[in-house]
C-alpha cells in the first residue's frame, strides 16, 4: 500500500499518462489442478472484460472480471502390494496388485485479477506508420471464486497376482481364487470442497499493437501458479471389493489431498481507449487565424 501510494502521488505531478483502456480478452493453455506427477494433463479457458487505468506513461493497474473453465484428466497404473495373507488351503503368499485408475477434474472459476502492467514504447515512433506498440509485462494476484466443481475417479482394471514364498511359485490365473485381471467398474464422483477465493500468483508478457482508431491489441503469454492448498475436505477414498473370502478389502488409492493450480498459455486481448485531451493541430490554429482575418477585413469593408 505504500508503494502504490507512492506511485499514484508521484503520478498526479506527471500529466504525459496513456489515457485509459476497457478491453474484452481470450485465452486459454494447459492446467494441472492437482499434485500428482506430470504437469499440465488438461486445459484452462477463460474470457472476460478488464479495464487499465494508467498511474504513469509506462504503469497501470489492471482490474477484470473473467470466468473460465478448467479440466484435467490423468490415468495412473498404480501398484500395490499386500504381503502376508492366507489362502483357502493355508499357504501364506504375497498378494501383487495393479490397477488402472483414470482420475479427473472439472472446476468452473470467477477470476478477479488485480495486476501492475508495465509497457515500453519504442523510441520516435509514427502511429499512422507502425502498429508497433512495444512490449508489456503484467504481474500481480488472482482471486478465483468456485462456481462449479465436479470430479470423477474410476477403476477401470484390477490385475491380481499371488506369490508363495514356500512354493516359490507364483499364481496368476485362478480367477475363481481371485486371481487374474478383472473389469473392476469401482467409481466415485460428486463435488469438491473447494476454499473461496484460491488466490493464484499471475504473470503475463507480450507485444502491444495498435490498431485503427482508438483500438489497441495484445498478444502474448500467461502462467498462474497457485499460492495455497484450495481444497478443504478430502473426498473418500475407492475401495476394490471382489467376492474373494481371502482377499481383503483395502484402499486402492485416495483422491488428492491437495489441489495446487497451475496454467499457462496464450491469451489474446482487445482494448479500447479514449483520449481525454483534444490534440490541436497546428494547422488548425492557422486556419482559424486567417479565418478571423478575413471576417475582420470583411468588417472594415461593410462599415
Amino acid at each position: 500500500m505504500f508503494v502504490f501510494v507512492s506511485v499514484y502521488a508521484s503520478a498526479q505531478i506527471n500529466q504525459s499518462k496513456d489515457p485509459n483502456e476497457i478491453s474484452i480478452h481470450i485465452g486459454g493453455g494447459l492446467s494441472s489442478i492437482h499434485h500428482q506427477p506430470g504437469f499440465f494433463n488438461g486445459y484452462a479457458v477463460d474470457f472476460g472484460i478488464g479495464y487499465t487505468y494508467y498511474i504513469h506513461q509506462n504503469w497501470g493497474i489492471y482490474f477484470g472480471l473473467a470466468p473460465g473453465i478448467y479440466n484435467t484428466r490423468k490415468n495412473v497404473n498404480l501398484d500395490v502390494f499386500t504381503p502376508n495373507l492366507t489362502d483357502k488351503n493355508g499357504y501364506l503368499f504375497d498378494l501383487y496388485t495393479n490397477i488402472d485408475y483414470r482420475e479427473s477434474f472439472q472446476i468452473k472459476f470467477l477470476n478477479i485479477p488485480l495486476m501492475l502492467q508495465y509497457h515500453k514504447k519504442p523510441i520516435n515512433q509514427s502511429r499512422q506508420q507502425n502498429w508497433y506498440r512495444g512490449f508489456y509485462v503484467m504481474g500481480g494476484i488472482k482471486a478465483a471464486i468456485p462456481l462449479k466443481d465436479t470430479y470423477e475417479s474410476k477403476i477401470r482394471t484390477v490385475t491380481h497376482s499371488a506369490y508363495y514364498p514356500e512354493l516359490n511359485n507364483w499364481a496368476a490365473t485362478q480367477r475363481f481364487a481371485g486371481l487374474g485381471t478383472f473389469d473392476d467398474g469401482s467409481s466415485s464422483d460428486g463435488n469438491l470442497e473447494l476454499v473461496s477465493p484460491c488466490l493464484r500468483l499471475a504473470l503475463e508478457a507480450g507485444v502491444k499493437w495498435r490498431l485503427k482508431n482508438d483500438f489497441l491489441l495484445y498478444t502474448g503469454a500467461y502462467c498462474d501458479f497457485g499460492l495455497s492448498n484450495t481444497l478443504k475436505n478430502t473426498p473418500p477414498p475407492i475401495r476394490n471389493h471382489i467376492a474373494i473370502d481371502h482377499i481383503t478389502d483395502f484402499t486402492l488409492l485416495t483422491f488428492s489431498e491437495k489441489i495446487d493450480m497451475i496454467t499457462a498459455g496464450v491469451i489474446v486481448r482487445l482494448a479500447f481507449f479514449r483520449h481525454t485531451h483534444k490534440v490541436f493541430c497546428p494547422t488548425d490554429k492557422i486556419n482559424v487565424n486567417n479565418k478571423k482575418k478575413i471576417k475582420k477585413k470583411l468588417a472594415i469593408a461593410n462599415y
